[in-house]
């Protein structure tokens, strides 16, 4: 009876551990992003080359778009320009990699077209991703970029590929785009697969390759409480502790 007392502690304890260590992981990608006409820039490789950045927080704590804005601000000495109306005129999705052909994939490219009313602006994307209905999480953000009237050929394409901590599921994508010359946001659009009105199936490469070769899951770690491997031999030692315990007899 003690034996199975101590075997229900260690898993509860796992189980608090566990969860601890997957509000704490990071969620990381990679991306590139152009103009689309620009043939000089071959964004698959470019993606190859960057470095793995975290998501930033949700929507929900708009802290950070509040500071980000404070100092695009203060960089470009933004003015207000009433008589300027922007819109996301076409934006698409299209999937890129499944490796193990179940049909989530860890890559994709979003493109998007921005139009504004009048002259030209020079804007920038953020880009979110939302897993069934969980909050936004920021995921990239552009260079700075010219858009010019209706023109189609100012057309802008962000390739990702997603490298840790994006469980498989239904994902929605968020685009937002800022001018220099207005604060705050100016238009979005949120994209659905192929104008189908249903979200992308994602996942990050860890999981997309996990049926070809092994693979460990800390290779691109940042922070937390440790690696499953180590929670999963505590609970074997304990276990063991607690078994020979209960084989020995009171004198």
């Amino acid at each position: 009876m003690q034996l199975f007392k101590r075997i229900i502690a260690i898993y509860l304890i796992l189980g608090f551990l566990t969860l601890a260590y997957a509000q704490t992981e990071s969620q990381l990608s990679r991306s590139a992003g152009k103009l689309v006409e620009d043939s000089s820039i071959d964004l698959e490789s470019k993606v190859k080359l960057s470095e793995p950045v975290e998501s930033l927080a949700s929507k929900e704590d708009s802290s950070g778009d509040a500071l980000v804005e404070q100092d695009t601000q203060q960089k470009f000495e933004i003015s207000n320009r009433d008589d300027q109306y922007f819109s996301i005129y076409d934006a698409d999705v299209t999937l890129l990699s499944d490796l193990d052909y179940d049909g989530y994939h860890h890559a994709f490219n979003v493109w998007f077209d921005v139009d504004v009313s009048y002259e030209s602006a020079t804007v920038y994307a953020k880009l979110y991703l939302s897993r069934d209905g969980e909050p936004w999480r920021q995921y990239y953000s552009t260079d700075l970029f010219s858009i010019n009237g209706d023109d189609y050929s100012d057309a802008y394409e962000v390739t990702t590929e997603l490298i840790d901590n994006y469980p498989q599921g239904h994902y929605r994508i968020l685009i937002e785009i800022y001018s220099l010359n207005h604060v705050g946001m100016v238009t979005s659009a949120l994209l659905d697969y192929n104008y189908l009105g249903i979200a992308v199936l994602l996942e990050d490469l860890g999981r997309d390759e996990s049926d070809i070769y092994y693979y460990e899951e800390y290779t691109y770690y940042h922070g937390g409480v440790g690696s499953f491997s180590m929670i999963w031999l505590l609970l074997i030692f304990q276990v063991v502790i607690a078994a020979r315990g209960a084989r020995v007899k009171p004198r």
